[in-house]
């Protein structure tokens, strides 16, 4: 006889790891009853018909006997029990029961944790084609949990289950495709695993086709798409939704700009823990943007996410100690934070190293360690980075004097919207310097002005140009060139129009991580989605 329990009996999943499908065609008349008292709430009577028949050896009976003891049906939460009787299914060879059995030992509920032997009962279930643990099985091996890490196979077994509908497979598998990871990049293929799952109502693929809309992955950039579907996952409480959804709001992009709607999604996101929204936060509070300035509330939201490993929070927080704001100043823990971070790849908190070798904070001045910090971060097209490096060889700072090497990296950092780089180029450009043309202090004078635009000169540039100096007809030509500047985005393209490219190598748009403020802070970024979000 076949039978179905109802959705408040056994019907569901374990924290979306292991799901139980009760089956129950050919089951002993004990099982049977079992399931249909079972179906009208009656867990008593479905304890004493599953029990003896579970003790017989009927697997579907000790399957639900499992599901009693580890939801509380009609019992006290057991899940030893309930690892007991799944144990009796799973060495029967139920795939069901095999996947449960390895959640439990995956999670630590009524055995001891042991991520070998929980990998182990996944891959049997696998092995006959269970999705779940297909989709579990992917995720252990992307992170090197019980098994090696191993991107390909992770994609293999994140395939698999989502051929066969498993919205959580499919969703890692659009990451897969979107990063290439294990599997060619294929933005169109990712488009189409997020897709499928956004369609069965998962949260992360709608925030992931929020994040593709706006990105313009595989489709046309569409801000107003992006908006729609961070809404609807938002909705459902993704924090990763609940952080890009306030930054579109933030910076007034599918809509116009709305900073009480951005503060509110970004702190929910933020107050539940999500660590980018907490840098986000900080960086509001910090520049006082939606929010009332406060450097130090700007720091106690970086200290939450920089202890949670968060790269971004601990290279922010490094900054405002070494700068003393919201908090005593602390070269010694700043240096900390700043290492934290890097370890970790973070190329702003390599910058940071950088300058706190060069001007000997926390550390005796090192200029070689200076560089190595500065190429680093360079190599990861980190913007200040490229212009400190810059500053080095137009100073001839623990270096060769290289003019033209200066030039080529205040104009590399320039490209990616770095204001100090351009107010750098700017004194370059005015005194005809780095294989620069010709001097020319209109244009000169006309970068530096765009620079000052997005954020003061600091003491660590080079000299600000007197605008004083220009001639009646040169101080009209500077407005005319930067109003152009301000026109167009390919600043260099600009200036090269009027002056040409430099004689040395001219740089075109670099790839890499700009700061238009230059500030040594980083983050307040639109968060991409990750293949390790459960």
């Amino acid at each position: 006889m076949a039978c179905a329990l109802s959705p408040s009996f056994a019907a569901a999943s374990l924290v979306a790891c292991a799901t139980l499908a009760f089956a129950c065609a050919g089951a002993h008349a004990g099982t049977a009853e079992g399931y249909e008292a079972g179906r009208h709430g009656d867990y008593a009577t479905a304890l004493r018909e599953f029990q003896p028949a579970a003790e017989k050896g009927d697997r579907d009976a000790q399957l639900a006997l499992a599901d009693m003891y580890l939801r509380g049906y009609g019992v006290a939460v057991d899940p030893a029990i309930a690892a007991r009787w799944f144990r009796k299914a799973a060495e029967q060879g139920d795939p069901r029961a095999q996947t449960n059995l390895g959640f439990l030992y995956e999670q630590g509920k009524g055995v001891a944790r042991d991520f070998e032997e929980a990998a182990k009962w996944y891959r049997k279930a696998a092995d006959q084609g269970e999705p779940t643990a297909q989709s579990n099985l992917s995720y252990m091996a992307l992170i090197g949990r019980g098994v090696p890490q191993d991107d390909t196979q992770a994609a293999h077994w994140a395939t698999l289950a989502a051929q066969q509908g498993l919205a959580v497979a499919q969703y890692r598998l659009g990451v897969f495709y979107t990063n290439g990871q294990g599997v060619e990049r294929d933005d169109a293929t990712a488009l189409h695993w997020y897709q499928a799952a956004a369609d069965q109502g998962d949260a992360r693929a709608q925030s992931a086709l929020g994040w593709v809309y706006s990105e313009g992955r595989g489709v046309p950039r569409d801000p107003e798409a992006a908006l729609r579907w961070l809404r609807v996952s938002a909705s459902q409480g993704d924090p990763t939704a609940e952080h890009n959804l306030g930054m579109a709001e933030l910076n007034g992009r599918g809509a116009p700009r709305d900073p009480t709607a951005a503060e509110r999604w970004i702190r929910k996101a933020a107050e539940s823990g999500y660590a980018p929204a907490q840098v986000s936060l900080g960086l509001m509070y910090a520049a006082g943007d939606a929010v009332i300035a406060d450097e130090k509330q700007a720091v106690e939201w970086y200290q939450k996410a920089a202890a949670q490993g968060n790269a971004s929070g601990q290279n922010n927080l490094g900054w405002m100690l070494t700068n003393g704001l919201g908090v005593t100043r602390d070269d010694a823990a700043a240096l900390r934070q700043f290492k934290l971070a890097a370890r970790k790849g973070n190329a702003f908190a390599m910058d940071n190293l950088g300058w706190m070798a060069e001007e000997g904070r926390g550390q005796p001045v090192d200029a070689a360690e200076a560089q190595r910090w500065y190429r680093l971060a360079e190599a990861r097209g980190n913007a200040p980075a490229r212009n400190h490096l810059a500053l080095l060889y137009a100073r001839g700072k623990g270096v060769t004097r290289d003019d033209v090497a200066a030039v080529g990296g205040f104009r590399a950092a320039s490209a990616q919207g770095l204001a100090p780089a351009r107010h750098n180029l700017g004194y370059m450009v005015a005194n005809g310097l780095g294989g620069v043309p010709r001097a020319d202090l209109a244009a000169g004078v006309a970068l530096q002005s765009l620079a000052r635009e997005a954020s003061p000169p600091s003491p660590e540039e080079l000299p600000t140009l007197d605008p004083s100096r220009l001639s009646a007809s040169d101080r009209v030509r500077s407005q005319q060139l930067l109003a152009a500047f301000r026109s167009n985005a390919n600043v260099l393209a600009v200036l090269d129009s009027v002056a040409g490219p430099p004689g040395a190598n001219s740089l075109g748009t670099p790839a890499g991580n700009g700061n238009v403020s230059g500030n040594g802070t980083d983050g307040h970024n639109i968060v991409p989605p990750s293949a390790t979000q459960r």
